[in-house]
Order: C-alpha cells, then sequence, then structure tokens
C-alpha cells in the first residue's frame, strides 16, 4: 500500500468516512477555485495585450492612407489622364498638414503611455522606433521648410515608413492570430538583444538617418546618394 492509501485509511478510521469525503471535497474545490481564478486571471491579461495589439495596427494602418502629390496641378495640367492606381508620385495623408502629423505623434505617445507595457519585446521596440523616427523626422522638416513643404517630404519619406509599416503589421498580425498571450518584460537581455536590431539598425537603414548622417549600409548607398543630389539640386533651384 502506498503513502496516499495508507494515509487514507488512517484518517478514515480516526474522521469516520463521511468527514474524510467532506475533507477531500473541500480541497478538490479549493483547487478547482484556484484554477478558475488562474484561468480568469490569465483571460483578463490576454484581453489586455489583445486590445494593445489592435490598437498599435490602427496606429501603424494610417500610415495606408495615400495622397498624390501636387494633385491640383497634375489635374490642371492632365485632367482625366491622370492614373489614380499606381504610378503616380504619392504621400501619407499624416503629411497633409501640421495638424494631421501632430494627430498621428500624439496617437504613437497614447499607445506607448497605454499599450506599451502589454507588447512583446520586439513590437514594442517598434513602437519606440516609430516614436523616435516621427519626433526626429518633425525637427529635420521644421528646419528645412514651412508647412506647405509637408506633402513633399512626405513623398520623400515615404519609403522609410512604408518599410517599417509593412514590417510592424505583418508582425502584429501574427501575434493577433494567436490564441493566447504571454507579457514579456522590457527589462531584460531579450528587450537589450533586440534593441540593436530593431531599434539602432532599422534607424541606420531610412532616409532620414542618411540626410542627417551621410551613413547608410552598403545596399543603399547608391540610392540615396542618388536621392541627396536630386534633393541638394532641387534646393539650389528654389
Amino acid at each position: 500500500m502506498d503513502k496516499e492509501k495508507l494515509l487514507l485509511s488512517i484518517l478514515s478510521t480516526i474522521l469516520g468516512s463521511s468527514v474524510l469525503n467532506g475533507v477531500i471535497t473541500h480541497i478538490l474545490y479549493n483547487n478547482k477555485l484556484k484554477k478558475e481564478l488562474k484561468n480568469k486571471g490569465n483571460d483578463m491579461i490576454a484581453q489586455d495585450i489583445a486590445n494593445s495589439l489592435q490598437f498599435f495596427r490602427n496606429l501603424e494602418l494610417e500610415l495606408t492612407t495615400q495622397e498624390i502629390y501636387n494633385i491640383e496641378n497634375e489635374l490642371n495640367e492632365r485632367g482625366s489622364d491622370i492614373n489614380l492606381f499606381g504610378g503616380e508620385c504619392i504621400y501619407p495623408a499624416i503629411f497633409n498638414d501640421w495638424a494631421s502629423y501632430d494627430s498621428f505623434i500624439e496617437k504613437i505617445h497614447i499607445c506607448r503611455e497605454q499599450h506599451e507595457k502589454n507588447l512583446s519585446c520586439k513590437i514594442a521596440l517598434n513602437l519606440v522606433f516609430i516614436d523616435r523616427y516621427t519626433k526626429q523626422l518633425s525637427l529635420f522638416m521644421s528646419e528645412n521648410g514651412n508647412e506647405a513643404s509637408l506633402p513633399f517630404w512626405g513623398a520623400i519619406f515615404i519609403v522609410d515608413l512604408q518599410r517599417w509599416q509593412k514590417k510592424i503589421d505583418k508582425l502584429l498580425v501574427k501575434e493577433i492570430n494567436k490564441y493566447s498571450y504571454k507579457l514579456e518584460s522590457h527589462a531584460s537581455n531579450k528587450w537589450e538583444r533586440l534593441k540593436k536590431k530593431e531599434l539602432i539598425k532599422q534607424y541606420e537603414s531610412t532616409i532620414l538617418h542618411f540626410l542627417l548622417t551621410d551613413k547608410c549600409p552598403l545596399r543603399y548607398k547608391k540610392m540615396m546618394t542618388h536621392l541627396k543630389t536630386i534633393l541638394e539640386s532641387a534646393s539650389e533651384d528654389n
């Protein structure tokens, strides 16, 4: 006879079967209650994470709303010959004016303040990236033109923003489609390990970084140099 059966036999003899059954029922009920409370807690955390992921996705999808650059002149000059399905110079609609751009930055601030803690390290670092990028870009644009020049800069920096938006959208959709979620600490070795790739290297590959530092990955050097030459030429013409 194993120890558990021996213990039950002794308890049954001492307490009587009715008392023992009550004790066992009480233990089983407590275990069930603890399990239910744990599952309920996990469900609440999962719902919080799901809400945060969806908020972030709604935010980044705003970058997919685009306008045709200099549309008024294009319509006046070309009329119905303009191609609205591709090939035209486009920019994200958040560059329509400072109010639109600042509104986007404010939503990033809200996302970081309310939802960053619920995001995985990789996704949270991409949120940090777009926060710093848009603020750095804001400084650049304010020093290189007035509000009327925002659509022009939007047409230039759409390359950076589209690259980031497509990447983060894939990450978010994959995470949203999971059936369970786990919180990750942002004060961890994983955060530090991913920071170099998701934050620093991603920024070093942007047009904005190149225009500010004249540095970029070798694979982008030719394209970046050509773009800078065009911008410098346009600046001289103006």
